[in-house]
């Protein structure tokens, strides 16, 4: 293939690599209806926001706060610990809500989290406190209201390590305190996290739960009681149900109005796909309440709008350069591969509308006017030759290295005589070259024969001639 011809093939591969998607007339899809003050819709494993709405907005988040103290509540307490409760499940203010847990009630570890988390506990909270602030602190003797203190700032501490860190807590159940707020994102995050533990997440998509508080034996002041989730897209049968919801938390006071952090799973294109909502201030419209709608049309959204898209396929070749000054047994043509995979949660207009970008290393590539751009050997296989890189309205979702395909080694004065002697080579003693010599020693054989039968005939032809003129 000569050297304008590789070229031009050049130029169309990666001309054609570089329209990853033209943009498309497809209609951006219909946002949502959704009342909430407040609201955000994210992956569960990008956290890629989806949709939202004022969600970086302070908010009073009421007892969805719980999902943040269960989370915390796991990592200091086994599971399978009895503990005790104290006079702290009378610590709540007057209209609480609460499971009514008695002073001295013995409690497993694990039904601390069904109170908060499947029960109304804001009293199930307030033993979580108690134990975590005794065993952060040290101290066994710790009064409720310090307890309460070191236990809001831990919540407000761990919140920030999952992202969330426009939130401030003050106690761990959301009764409401104009200092105690987070946002539609903050609590999204801390959703995805509670999501990550199998314990917190089975706990979530339960509908009730009803046992002993001890797990029976002889704990003293054993108590068995029954809880009911008040979560409507939970509850098969109700006008409220959602088919793909797993969980996860309500809440609701005057301030707040009322709010949900929940999740769903459907399959979509073959994937199991989670989504996380939170609304916060759904009203009442025509005395229906609108959060359970309002999740719902967020993740019928979701679904029915986003998938795992593939946009960048990895280990294949996504083009080639022609190689300057090539050896002279080189094609003189390197074609270059990315190792990587690029799949992101995309809707089919973000798909559509992606471009791409390939950069080459300014040490292996070259840029003329007469040729274009060129490799400079040598290049060793695997060696990075570039990026590419994957833009979504001008933000970079995706970048991976480029590969060489294969060795090319550099022309020199010793490659073009060891290119010239194995030319030889093949041409006068390779396996190839067998018939030719057949064919040369039988031309050889011939034409000595040839010679032979003319010598003889001239020889002849003179003894004639002397044998007439003798006589």
């Amino acid at each position: 293939m000569d050297m304008p011809r590789k070229i031009c093939i050049a130029i169309v591969a990666i001309a054609l690599f570089l329209a990853v998607a033209a943009p498309s007339n497809t209609l951006i899809a219909q946002t949502p209806e959704v009342h909430a003050a407040a609201h955000i819709l994210v992956e569960l494993e990008s956290g890629r926001v989806l949709s939202d709405y004022k969600a970086h907005e302070r908010m009073f988040p009421a007892a969805t706060t719980m999902i943040l103290t269960a989370i915390l509540a796991y990592e200091y307490i086994g599971m399978d610990e009895i503990l005790i409760a104290g006079n702290e499940v009378l610590q709540l203010p007057q209209g609480s809500a609460r499971n009514h847990h008695e002073v001295d009630e013995a409690i497993l570890g694990i039904n601390l989290l069904r109170g908060m988390l499947i029960g109304r506990g804001n009293d199930t909270a307030n033993i979580a406190v108690m134990e975590v602030a005794r065993r952060h602190t040290g101290n066994e003797n710790i009064s409720f209201a310090n307890a309460q203190v070191t236990f809001a700032n831990l919540m407000t501490e761990r919140a920030a390590e999952l992202g969330a860190i426009d939130s401030r807590f003050i106690n761990p159940h959301g009764y409401h305190h104009d200092s105690h707020f987070s946002t539609a994102y903050d609590m999204a995050q801390i959703a995805r996290h509670a999501l990550s533990i199998p314990t917190l997440a089975e706990i979530m998509r339960q509908t009730s739960f009803s046992g002993s508080m001890s797990g029976g034996g002889d704990a003293p002041a054993s108590v068995s009681r029954t809880w009911h989730s008040q979560n409507e897209l939970l509850l098969e049968g109700g006008e409220h149900h959602y088919p793909y919801a797993i969980g996860m938390r309500t809440g609701m006071t005057n301030q707040a109005g009322y709010s949900l952090v929940a999740a769903a799973v459907r399959n979509v294109g073959g994937d199991d796909i989670t989504l996380v909502s939170v609304t916060f201030n759904s009203p009442i419209i025509n005395e229906e309440p609108t959060r359970w709608q309002d999740n719902i049309n967020l993740f019928e959204y979701g679904f029915e709008n986003y998938a795992h898209r593939v946009f960048h396929e990895g280990n294949v070749t996504l083009g080639g350069l022609p190689i300057y000054d090539p050896r002279m047994d080189d094609e003189g043509y390197l074609e270059f591969y990315s190792a990587d995979r690029g799949v992101l949660f995309l809707s089919q207009t973000e798909l559509n509308r992606i471009q791409s970008e390939i950069v080459f290393d300014s040490d292996i590539a070259e840029y003329s006017e007469e040729y274009g751009q060129m490799f400079i050997a040598p290049i060793f296989e695997g060696d990075i030759v570039g990026s590419v890189s994957y833009h979504l309205d001008g933000e970079i979702i995706f970048s991976a290295n480029l590969y060489a395909a294969r060795y090319v080694p550099i022309r020199t004065t010793a490659s073009d005589i060891d290119f010239r002697m194995e030319r030889i080579n093949e041409i006068f003693f390779s396996a190839s070259a067998i018939p030719y010599w057949i064919a040369a020693v039988a031309v050889l054989i011939l034409i000595v024969v040839l010679i032979v039968i003319a010598r003889r005939s001239i020889k002849r032809k003179k003894n004639n001639y002397k044998y007439k003129w003798k006589y």
